[in-house]
């Protein structure tokens, strides 16, 4: 069975107030202008792993915006897999990610989203079944100069070896 480093939100009593999954965070500070630092459109980080996945796991995947996002050039930014880079977070013009904002699936930015309300609607937060395949960020078009975003990976292992850690670069 696989170590898992996450753990459920508790109450002051201990007792867990999620009961979706396995919340792991990963705050991410975009300095494009700097070589090789997230959001750096062609840096060592473009494509980088913001979570390491092992064995066979159920995903869902939203980001926060704490600190407004600023990118010159108009830089666009995801979160997928290698080979379907837009799989949790749609490509999107980082100056429309706004500090307060929800980034998640289609729905657009806003300080709320529908969750599995409307069976067809592009604003529900869908469910991802992967196996051993880590989740990217990628950026393109432009750097994103600067701005932060809070990354809340909510998952359940399958596999007996099913865990996602954050990344630490």
């Amino acid at each position: 069975m696989a170590t898992i480093t996450s753990s459920f939100y508790r109450d002051a009593n201990r007792i867990p107030i999620w009961t979706d999954g396995i919340i792991t965070k990963r705050t991410i500070t975009f300095a494009g202008a700097t070589a090789n630092a997230w959001g750096d459109e062609a840096g060592t980080l473009d494509g980088g792993a913001l979570y390491t996945v092992t064995g066979l796991v159920f995903v869902k995947l939203i980001a926060v915006c704490t600190t407004s996002l600023d990118s010159a050039g108009g830089g666009t930014l995801s979160v997928g897999i290698t080979g379907l880079t837009t799989l949790f977070l749609p490509s999107e013009t980082a100056t429309q990610i706004d500090a307060g904002q929800i980034w998640a699936n289609d729905a657009g930015n806003g300080t709320s989203i529908i969750i599995g309300a409307e069976g067809a609607a592009t604003g529900n937060l869908p469910e991802y079944a992967i196996n051993g395949i880590n989740i990217i960020l990628s950026t393109a078009t432009a750097d994103i100069e600067s701005g932060i975003l809070d990354f809340y990976c909510i998952w359940r292992p399958i596999s007996t070896d099913g865990s996602i850690v954050a990344t630490t670069t």
